[in-house]
């Protein structure tokens, strides 16, 4: 297999993925619609470069923790459908980035909107 076909297969298990997280995981789902409206704002308020980079970052950041976090779900349950301490504490914690990733967006969309509604 040469180079090219074998980085096109990675991309395919990659969007792949992605593809899963859209179809099966509520949150991410949730996370990405919310983003729809801020992309929308950044075109009708005309953006600059740096406040772009900030809300596309912010996104991503937030869309990343929640694959991370459902990733970490179907291993859970792969290994264990009954209540273990561990497994809590590993999907409470992952959760946890997920909120974190969330504060930090609306923190710094809370920088970036402020110019346009004071």
């Amino acid at each position: 297999m040469n180079i090219f076909n074998h980085t096109a297969r990675k991309f395919g298990y990659a969007f792949k993925g992605l593809r899963i997280a859209v179809k099966t995981d509520n949150s991410f789902k949730i996370h990405f619609l919310f983003a729809f409206p801020v992309v929308l704002s950044g075109f009708f308020l005309h953006f600059n470069r740096y406040e772009w980079m900030t809300v596309v970052i912010s996104i991503g950041l937030v869309l990343v923790a929640e694959l991370f976090n459902t990733s970490i779900e179907y291993l859970v349950k792969m290994f264990t459908d009954e209540y273990h301490e561990l497994a809590e504490k590993l999907l409470d914690i992952s959760a946890g980035a997920v909120l974190t990733a969330a504060i930090m967006a609306v923190v710094l969309a809370a920088f970036v909107y402020y110019p346009y509604v004071v």
